[in-house]
């Protein structure tokens, strides 16, 4: 179940169901969970708040957006690599430039998530 947290600047606002739907793709085509299993947080940013290297490493950005994919350990390098390389090629068909995505995978264990199940009867 990864979560994803994307900061971005403000100005995307008008299209944060376009990268809810294109994040959440690339997490079904690179990591093959379920469509369903749909968790993330935007954070909105003014200008001047996201600070970032326009050139490094190698990459021409003139704008970030920060996706961070919190997901349980268990996930292969080659399956993490996969998933971000699949949301940055979606983003990619959406008009964002791959220089300006920097995704990373944090992982926790099992025993740092709660997903709350159905209420116990009482």
């Amino acid at each position: 179940m990864p979560h994803a947290r994307i900061d971005l600047h403000k100005v995307h606002q008008p299209r944060l169901k376009e990268f809810s739907d294109a994040i959440l793709e690339g997490m079904v085509t690179g990591l093959g969970m379920p469509r369903d299993d749909l968790f993330q947080i935007f954070r909105l940013h003014e200008p001047g708040e996201l600070v970032f290297s326009p050139t490094h490493p190698y990459h021409q950005r003139d704008d970030i957006i920060f996706i961070e994919l919190l997901a349980q350990v268990g996930y292969s390098d080659e399956l993490k690599q996969a998933a971000m390389g699949a949301i940055a090629d979606e983003l990619a068909k959406l008009g964002i430039k791959r220089d300006n995505v920097l995704l990373m995978v944090v992982e926790v264990h099992g025993a740092a998530w709660l997903a709350a199940g159905p209420d116990a009867a009482a």
